[in-house]
């Protein structure tokens, strides 16, 4: 059994707390997305008159016996007998009553219809949520297989294996099953490709989740709502299966009645007695009209929680970042709590591998805050991304190096081994506290979990350390958040809820990716202040991942400049602001506002950060350098020593140093 919950003192942080945030509290008894959607849905006329009249189908379905005012399959009454009040819809040509047999037929038509629906979904949904999720060659077995069904329409599909198993309503009902399966498939799919992509799925990775939880409560959810309306379309339309199969004289066989069989008795005498066929076909065509029409209104009440279009990333097994080359044996820095030894990354592409971050070596001790710094595109978020396993395989892998935390490298360890040290002994804080935290869950639930899932506690024990950890983080009425969702949460409270969720472990490093990026200036100071706060009290090393200097100035012990995927600059920050030998991290500081005299303009480093495919040879900054040489183009540029505990990867370091160019702190 693993520690107790140690109970934290709650600290003096509530005037840290904006305006913004306590806004906020307005929203607490704001509806949630589903209930909004139901007020939507009352207020369409059409789609609820369709709902009420499949209302009024589920009644028949199930007392139909007890409306029908004779029984079914009397024989006794004349032939063809017109409209009575004994027989509102008359006779037919057995003499048995119409109204009744219509009756008591809508069972037979409305079962087999939800029943097919049912074990589309038992047998579609954990198909598609496999596909999806795991893709691969699951992934394109499972998509084959399904072409290869749809390549025949409905009919024809279910007519051939209701023929192969015989007639009969249970029979039907299978075929239409089989008949119905592909599409739903490919629905669940589609929803699960958009779904895994999304921040929030990656958080939950990040603090160890088993697959199996994240399918259950975090893509099953967001697939819900298309699913809902997908299944009553689907309705309908297994109701017309049905009916065309029993027609055709493979459903629910005589004298039982079915509206399809009536419809097959009744097409005898078309021309004789109208009324026969014309009943239990408006019968038919007023369920699947109604099925359809509230379909729609689902469709549309539910348009605003539905998720995004897939991306159609292909990927392989989530978590497991292959590596495919061993690196040699080496052990891990003495006073280090994590060394992260030539990592290198490539992603699948078109046209051929691509290597996006080259080599990156740097540690990181107990209780120190290491800056990692550089422009958008330069490897900061795929190095941070690497160290905790989270890299999509495929297409991304890494190729070589070491990432070696605690006495023991990370990359070969298997998923479940992995799994115990994500959101336990590391723990992620992502950029966007919107889209890492789940919209179908309270705060509550999502700090449970994350206790829970490392921690053998009772959930009264684990929602006590969420409400402390709340309160920690400078949430006001922490025990009554819990019981919020994060639309009810400002930007600054979600990024608070983001950091708790972090520390719910006590874990020994924190890896924060950009953490203040979503936020204003003012709670981005909140943050930070935050943050080093936490640091000092838990006593944890933290990677900060940043664009922004002058964050690093603030918080940070030591900073690694990242340009083009690769490492340019370490050292420690009073060394890195007082003597940056590379010019990158020169053209940097000069651009931090705060270092701009009032007769200075801010440096402004011409271009962009090179995609992948265009690096220079040898210097990557070479295209954007004012003091490149052709000795800078020769050749792959070494990480050498400058000084102490600084690194530099410059050929003309020394001597751009000797001419004395230096940012002032």
């Amino acid at each position: 059994m693993t520690d107790p919950i140690v109970a934290l003192e709650p600290p003096e942080l509530s005037s840290a707390v904006t305006t913004d945030e306590l806004r906020s509290d307005e929203l607490a008894n704001t509806p949630t997305s589903w209930r909004r959607a139901v007020k939507r849905f009352v207020g369409m006329p059409v789609p609820m008159a369709a709902f009420l009249y499949i209302v009024l189908l589920l009644i028949l379905t199930f007392f139909g016996h007890l409306i029908a005012n004779h029984d079914p399959i009397d024989q006794t009454a004349h032939r063809f007998a017109g409209l009575s009040g004994n027989h509102w819809l008359g006779t037919d040509d057995l003499g048995r009553d119409t109204f009744s047999r219509l009756v008591v037929g809508t069972q037979v038509s409305i079962r087999s219809g939800f029943q097919a629906i049912l074990q589309v979904l038992i047998i579609a949904m954990p198909i598609g949520l496999l596909a999806g999720y795991v893709g691969g060659k699951i992934d394109l077995v499972i998509l084959r297989v399904m072409d290869a069904i749809n390549s025949f329409p409905g009919l024809v599909s279910a007519l051939a294996i209701a023929s192969v198993l015989g007639p009969g309503l249970n029979n039907t009902i299978i075929a239409i099953t089989f008949a119905l399966i592909p599409g739903l498939v490919r629905l669940v799919r589609a929803q699960t490709l958009a779904l895994r992509e999304e921040t929030y799925v990656e958080a939950s990775r990040a603090i160890g989740t088993p697959i199996p939880t994240i399918l259950r409560k975090r893509i099953v959810p967001g697939v819900l709502s298309p699913v809902i309306v997908a299944t009553s379309l689907q309705l309908g339309y297994a109701i017309l299966l049905e009916a065309s199969l029993t027609f055709l004289g493979m459903g629910a066989q005589p004298p039982n009645p079915s509206w399809g069989n009536m419809l097959q008795r009744a097409f005898v005498f078309i021309f004789t007695e109208p009324l026969q066929v014309f009943i239990p076909a408006v019968a038919i065509a007023l369920a699947i009209l109604s099925f359809n029409l509230f379909g729609d209104g689902l469709r549309d009440a539910l348009s605003q929680i539905e998720v995004k279009p897939p991306k159609g990333v292909k990927r392989g097994r989530l978590g497991l970042t292959s590596v495919k080359d061993a690196t040699p044996e080496t052990t891990q820095p003495a006073g280090t709590i994590l060394a992260v030894q030539g990592l290198t990354v490539e992603f699948a592409t078109p046209a051929g591998p691509l290597t996006v971050v080259t080599d990156v070596t740097f540690d990181v001790k107990p209780g120190e805050i290491v800056g990692l710094v550089g422009e958008s595109g330069c490897g900061k978020s795929v190095t941070s991304s690497a160290i905790m396993r989270l890299i999509a395989s495929p297409p991304g892998r890494i190729t070589s190096g070491r990432v070696l935390f605690d006495g023991r490298d990370l990359l070969p360890l298997p998923f479940a081994e992995m799994r115990k040290i994500r959101g336990n002994d590391i723990a992620m804080v992502f950029q966007d506290p919107m889209s890492s935290l789940n919209p179908a869950f309270t705060i509550g639930n999502q700090l449970v979990e994350a206790i829970q899932l490392h921690r053998e506690v009772s959930k009264a024990d684990a929602e006590t350390r969420a409400t402390e950890l709340l309160d920690l983080v400078g949430i006001p009425d922490a025990r009554s958040r819990l019981k919020e969702y994060p639309h009810h949460l400002s930007g600054g409270m979600r990024q608070r809820v983001l950091i708790a969720m972090a520390l719910v472990n006590d874990p020994k490093l924190v890896i924060a990716d950009e953490p203040t990026t979503a936020l204003d200036v003012t709670v981005q100071a909140q943050i930070l202040e935050l943050l080093k706060k936490l640091q000092r009290e838990f006593h944890m090393a933290m990677i900060l991942v940043t664009h922004d200097l002058g964050v690093v100035a603030d918080i940070c012990d030591r900073v690694a400049v990242m340009y083009a995927g690769e490492i340019v600059e370490q050292a420690s920050v009073h060394e890195l602001f007082a003597n940056p030998r590379h010019p990158y991290t020169k053209a940097l500081l000069g651009a931090i506002p705060q270092l701009a005299g009032s007769e200075d303009r801010l440096t402004t480093i011409p271009g962009v950060v090179p995609v992948p495919s265009l690096w220079p040879k040898g210097c990557r900054f070479s295209t954007r350098c004012e003091f490149v040489t052709d000795q800078c183009t020769a050749g792959p540029v070494p990480l050498e020593a400058a000084g102490a505990g600084q690194l530099v990867r410059c050929v003309r370091h020394d001597e751009l140093a000797a001419q004395g160019a230096k940012v002032e702190a």
